[in-house]
């Protein structure tokens, strides 16, 4: 993972096939394919909440996004969580940015 690359991507594997969550940190569209085929593009610009079904299968699963400061996405089928964090990478970066923000802001309240 380099540090500061644009697209945070991360390959899953369900039902036997390859599903895909990707995030471009510039336009803020986050994309989930599956076998290379776009199920989900989502922009982020005016919204932070995101929820959708998508059939793998003949299995109907839905993915959760929460992108308000700290990232949150996930996978479901039934209520029970498939894949706990589809792009891992990016709940690490906006943990560091919150943390960084934080510790900037209370320096300038001290200093």
């Amino acid at each position: 993972m380099k540090m500061f690359e644009r697209i945070q991507k991360e390959t899953h594997i369900v039902e036997d096939r390859e599903l895909t969550a990707s995030y471009d940190r510039f336009s803020t569209v986050f994309t989930l394919s599956l076998d290379g085929k776009v199920l989900v593009s989502k922009p982020f610009v005016f919204s932070s909440k995101y929820e959708s079904e998508i059939e793998i299968a003949s299995k109907i699963y839905k993915v959760h996004i929460f992108a308000f400061i700290l990232w949150r996405s996930k996978l479901t089928v039934n209520n029970e969580v498939i894949i706990e964090e589809l792009i891992p990478s990016r709940k690490r970066k906006s943990i560091g940015g919150l943390i960084y923000s934080l510790a900037l802001g209370t320096a300038r309240v001290l200093g």
